[in-house]
């Protein structure tokens, strides 16, 4: 005599295994770090000295990395990973769900 199983553990399984596939696509979403992805533009991978441009605004800030030499070049990195900003800086702080990621004190690029 062979066991079926029941409808119920079959939904049960199936609504378990889209609970975890939902967590990990969350989780992941934006993890993507290759040389062509988006974010390898962005702050995280900035050095000292790289120089970066605000295309977001005040309140939201969305810095990328820009060439020093060019006009829309606003701030030029000054450390990384600091708890506090020398007098004169500005602190950037990247956050993911409420939780710091990265940050970085900037000085403003001069001429500006």
């Amino acid at each position: 005599m062979s066991q079926r199983q029941s409808p119920l553990i079959k939904v049960a399984a199936l609504l378990i295994a889209a609970v975890v596939a939902g967590v990990w696509m969350y989780t992941s979403k934006g993890n993507t770090t290759g040389p062509d992805s988006e974010s390898a533009k962005q702050p995280a991978v900035a050095e000292v000295g790289d120089c970066v441009q605000n295309t977001g605004s005040d309140g939201s800030p969305d810095m990328e990395i820009i060439g020093c030499g060019e006009a829309e070049a606003e701030y030029k990195v000054a450390s990384k990973f600091e708890t506090e900003c020398e007098p004169g800086q500005s602190r950037y702080e990247q956050t993911r769900r409420g939780r710091v990621q990265f940050s970085m004190c900037l000085t403003e690029v001069a001429g500006k």
